[in-house]
Parts: C-alpha cells; structure tokens; sequence
C-alpha cells in the first residue's frame, strides 16, 4: 500500500523542481489512489505490465515528463484496476504544466517514497507524501502449489510454446476462474525459470517481459 499525506507547506519558491504535464501528474495519483482501493500492490502492477519491480514506483519516486505511464500502458490501466477510463484520465483536468517544489526522497526508517510541495494560485502549498512500507529483509511468499502444478501442465501442453507476457497468462487463468494472488503468479513464474528448474525462459520483447518454454540443448 501507498500511504498519501498533504500538509500544509512553507512559501513558494522562485523555481520548481520539476515541471511534468499536468495530466501525467493526475494519472499518477490516480493510480496510487485506485491501487489503495483495490488491494494491489505497485509491484504487482509493474508486474502485469510486464516490467519489473518498482517499475511503478519509480514513478513516484521521480515523477516527470519522461518518467511517466506512455499510452499503451495507459489503455491497459482501466482492466487492470477494474475501474472505467474516466477514474484514470480526469476529464476536467486543467491544461498545461504542473510544478512540484521541494522535492525530495523520503528519508524515513522502513519507509521508501518522495516528497512534494504543490501551490495553488494564491500561493498556498501543500505537501504531498507517497511513501510505502519496505519489506522486512528474509521475507518470502508461500508458494501456491496448485497453481504452480498447473502452469507445469500448461508447459506440457504447449502453451509457452509461444512467447506469453505476464497480463496473457494472467488473463487466461482468470478466464478459466482460477483464485489467485497477482504476487503468487509472479513467484511461480520466477520458480519455472530457476536454473533448477529449467522450464521457462525470459527476456524483455519490446520492452515487456515474455516467458516462453526453455528447449534443452
């Protein structure tokens, strides 16, 4: 979970530290605020997208024009939060640019995330906190066995025959109304392409990461 907070700030600034389009900014918030709603992790986001960990998170770590959803990832986030296109792009968002002053990274004890004063057009600023919890160092996920036995049979069968990023399999499991955690896909996808266990390769495909069956010399 991201925790949010707005506090009451200091005096604005000559210059802002970072100027990003002012819709990019509210996707931003968007998603936190919908992530939070719904119980999903920024990680598993990144996940589904088919990026790696923290992917999202560098987003808000380091908003700014390039560090930003694109478009193709901005058409998958209504599915993937379970919400209409209207939740992520807000309609009466003002044109233009927004300015974020005081930028800075959380230097919190178990807590990573980044800080920001916004102002509004009497000169009044508000601080924005996004800040989330680091996992305890040696933590693990359990293992969900069933469904790690049942992507084993989907090798067998043939389906990674085919390069498949991580929002395909997803949906196909879903289609066939198997209950399941986004992070214990990720662990078992991570699992099958164990040197151990040399079942699934992976490798980004422009730009999005793909599994696929590993064919044994």
């Amino acid at each position: 979970m991201i925790e949010v907070e707005h506090i009451v700030s200091v005096r604005k600034p000559e210059k802002p530290d970072v100027v990003m389009a002012r819709m990019d900014y509210v996707i931003i918030c968007q998603v936190i605020e919908r992530l939070n709603e719904i119980g999903m992790s920024d990680d598993e986001l990144s996940f589904l997208l088919g990026k790696p960990n923290n992917y999202v998170f560098g987003f808000i770590v380091k908003p700014n024009d390039k560090n930003r959803f694109h478009e193709d990832q901005i058409d998958l986030l209504p599915y993937l939060l379970d919400c209409p296109f209207s939740r992520i792009l807000i309609n009466s968002t003002p044109p233009g640019d927004i300015h974020l002053h005081y930028t800075k990274k959380i230097k919190e004890e178990g807590y990573k995330g980044f800080s920001h004063i916004i102002y509004d057009m009497n000169g009044d600023g508000t601080r924005i906190i996004w800040k989330k919890k680091q996992a305890p160092k040696g933590t693990t996920r359990k293992t969900n066995e069933p469904l790690l036995a049942l992507l084993k049979q989907w090798i067998a069968d043939g389906y990674f025959d085919q390069k498949q990023n991580a929002l395909e399999i997803y949906k196909k499991l879903k289609a066939e109304n198997v209950e399941l955690h986004i992070s214990e896909l990720e662990k078992c996808l991570k699992i099958l392409c164990r040197a151990n266990q040399q079942l699934l390769e992976k490798d980004a495909v422009d730009g999005v990461l793909k599994y696929w069956k590993l064919h044994k010399k």
